[in-house]
């Protein structure tokens, strides 16, 4: 993901590849690595699930659990890198959070999802709603130089679970055209504040669970 600092701290100098752990100066090559490791992490989650409240110190430790073995700052909030601006296909940018705002506005966000009791008791349409709002907002602040996505998918899966329900992310991107109406509800909900689109889609993935 480009960054609008002239020097990415993250990235190998000159190139636009980021630091890690194999030390691959190759893209390809570490896509390959990162996508095969991620996918044994993630699939390891569901084995040894991560436990405690869903706070700023979970989504951390969602994201090292993810990017381990991958990159040195797996679990480390992103710094130095200003605010953060994403191409997307339809030729439009999203701009994400300056760094220096991380912490203060996701404790924020935090305390808030606390205070509505991590949405648990609620019917799957409000439970859509205010995890698609959160979502959004997560996102927007986008607290990591990578891997945002896939962390903020795994950290609403538990949150669902922990609330009765499951929230089946790859039924909603079967297809191609299902992957880009995700990417635009996320960044509708990043830019304009309307997480309308993406609680739509959580809502069609949502499964309810049986008591335990």
């Amino acid at each position: 993901m480009p960054c609008l600092l002239d020097v990415d701290p993250y990235c190998y100098p000159g190139t636009s590849v980021l630091r890690n752990l194999n030390d691959l100066r190759d893209p390809d090559r570490l896509a390959a690595f990162e996508a095969s490791s991620v996918a044994f992490n993630i699939a390891n989650l569901s084995v040894a699930p991560l436990k405690g409240p869903f706070d700023l110190d979970r989504l951390q430790r969602t994201h090292r659990r993810i990017f381990e073995g991958v990159y040195p700052w797996a679990g480390e909030l992103r710094q130095n890198t200003g605010m953060m601006k994403k191409e997307r296909w339809e030729g439009h940018a999203v701009v994400y959070a300056d760094s220096a705002f991380i912490q203060p506005a996701i404790e924020k966000l935090f305390q808030s999802l606390q205070s509505e009791k991590f949405l648990r008791g609620l019917s799957p349409h409000e439970f859509s709603l205010r995890a698609a709002y959160y979502y959004g907002e997560i996102d927007a602040v986008h607290p990591f130089r990578e891997g945002n996505s896939r962390t903020l998918r795994q950290f609403f899966v538990d949150l669902g679970i922990a609330a009765g329900y499951r929230i089946d992310w790859t039924s909603a991107s079967s297809t191609e055209e299902d992957r880009k109406g995700i990417f635009l509800a996320r960044d509708l909900a990043v830019m304009r504040g309307d997480s309308s689109l993406l609680a739509q889609i959580i809502e069609r993935s949502l499964r309810t669970l049986a008591p335990i």
